[in-house]
């Protein structure tokens, strides 16, 4: 708990983890819903798409989140005779679904993948299907800087040329005015976060932090150049106190950063323990959360195929600041969940997708109260992907300074125009690291009620179980198959 902040306030379409511990939850349409036009595109595709006042009726009581920033707006402005907060929205003033137009127009106008487009006619179907357009690029399939390399316009940088030194003095401070390479600032078997170079104009400063400083913010700011020859002589002090394996953490196929990740089609296919009629009780949902794990790995731990298991991280500050075995917040937030043995993965690399929604205190007591052991707390609608903990219980941010200056020179995201310093996305803190050290131990029995193997590892239907040639040889000679004439 941080007692510096008073209020926290949610808007979300699901009522996610951060509902779950908000004051006040603010609920907007969702895209099928919106009475007001928006525009998206993506980078995988060409198209600006534009929709809304079409779709289905709102099914709950709900409003779409320009109107919602628009009335959070002006009543600020009531209660504190301040205008300038109501003033802040008044490009969302009118009605539905034409209030969110002079936004759109705003962002056309802007830049050069809209400039020229009439909203109108993007709607009514000038250029194809209503509601889209194709994104203005001068290559369709859009080439990269087609233009510097056919006509020799100048790149987006300083010196409008591809650019390999940067004179920013946090750059030279930080020994990042060349392209290098640093190590993880964790998950790496070497010195954590070191440069790794022999060009003698890097130069960085280490601010006096020790080379075996075990700090996770100091070690991640500190700035240490040597050459490959001597990183390879050095120990990560994790590695060494057993924390072995990497967990990659990336983006799953089957959710949109965390949305869906617990709606019930969703949840019962995204994993290899989907059943929808929960005949283990344990399970937290439909389905739950696994991470891949190579197969000799798993035998050398111990650990059978489908089981529960323990994943621990650093514990300076993993699954959180001040931890201590004897706290109850620690059974909540140290992560267990099923592990799926995958022989595609090397030895020392494990595999768990992000986008999952936390264990809380509120789930977890419903857990071992509920008569059917569902993670879904008593009190509000908020569902986990987890029995306990969750990916936040391994991973954290590191806000690595050269994402952070005020000096950097860069092209605007959605301007032709340059500026200094931060910009969402293109020069900004950005999330979690999508690999962390980590070690495992076995939790419980993954069969049925804790007893035994794990079904599926029982019959012979998975990687490197004790049936999986008998089971090859029939799927092969095509003994799967009756047919009937």
């Amino acid at each position: 708990t941080n007692n510096n902040v008073d209020m926290i306030v949610a808007q979300d379409i699901e009522f996610t983890g951060s509902c779950e511990y908000s004051d006040i939850v603010l609920a907007p349409n969702s895209w099928a819903e919106f009475e007001s036009y928006e525009i998206t595109s993506a980078c995988s595709n060409p198209f600006h798409q534009i929709w809304g006042g079409t779709g289905i009726k709102p099914i709950f009581d709900t409003i779409d989140d320009n109107l919602i920033h628009r009335e959070f707006s002006k009543r600020l402005a009531q209660i504190t005779g301040d205008k300038r907060f109501s003033d802040h929205m008044k490009v969302y003033e009118g009605e539905a679904p034409n209030r969110t137009k002079s936004m759109i127009r705003r962002v056309f106008t802007t830049g050069t993948t809209g400039m020229g487009y009439n909203i109108d006619d993007i709607i009514n179907g000038k250029y194809g299907e209503p509601g889209c357009c194709l994104m203005l690029f001068r290559t369709y399939p859009r080439t990269p800087f087609w233009e510097m390399y056919t006509e020799s316009k100048p790149f987006y940088t300083p010196n409008g040329r591809t650019q390999f030194y940067n004179d920013e003095p946090e750059a030279i401070e930080y020994g990042e005015n060349f392209i290098v390479h640093r190590e993880g600032p964790e998950a790496t078997p070497y010195l954590p976060n070191v440069i790794v170079s022999t060009n003698p104009y890097i130069r960085p400063d280490d601010y006096g932090i020790p080379e075996d400083e075990q700090d996770p913010d100091l070690r991640h700011v500190r700035n240490i150049k040597k050459p490959w020859s001597a990183v390879r002589t050095t120990k990560n002090f994790l590695w060494e106190k057993g924390y072995r394996f990497y967990c990659v953490t990336p983006k799953s196929r089957h959710t949109a950063h965390s949305s869906w990740a617990t709606t019930d089609w969703n949840m019962i296919w995204n994993n290899n323990f989907g059943d929808p009629y929960r005949m283990d009780k344990r399970s937290p949902g439909v389905g739950e959360w696994q991470v891949h794990m190579n197969p000799f790995l798993c035998k050398d731990l111990g650990i059978n195929d489908g089981d529960y298991i323990y994943c621990d991280a650093n514990p300076a500050d993993r699954p959180f600041m001040g931890w201590k075995p004897s706290d109850p917040r620690y059974k909540v937030g140290r992560l267990m969940l099923r592990a799926k043995y995958n022989p595609a993965y090397p030895y020392h690399t494990t595999m768990m997708k992000h986008a999952t929604w936390i264990a809380t205190e509120r789930t977890v007591k419903a857990h071992e109260e509920r008569p059917d052991g569902r993670a879904m707390s008593m009190t509000t609608p908020y569902q986990s992907n987890f029995r306990y903990g969750g990916q936040q219980s391994i991973t954290r941010s590191w806000l690595m300074p050269m994402h952070q200056t005020d000096s950097l020179f860069h092209k605007a995201k959605t301007k032709m125009k340059f500026k200094h310093g931060y910009e969402a996305d293109n020069h900004a803190v950005n999330a979690t690291p999508k690999e962390v050290l980590v070690k495992f131990s076995k939790a419980e029995d993954g069969g049925l009620h804790g007893k035994g193997l794990w079904e599926p590892v029982r019959t012979g239907y998975t990687p490197e179980s004790p049936l999986k040639d008998r089971f090859a040889e029939m799927y092969l000679a095509g003994q799967y198959v009756r047919v009937k004439i």
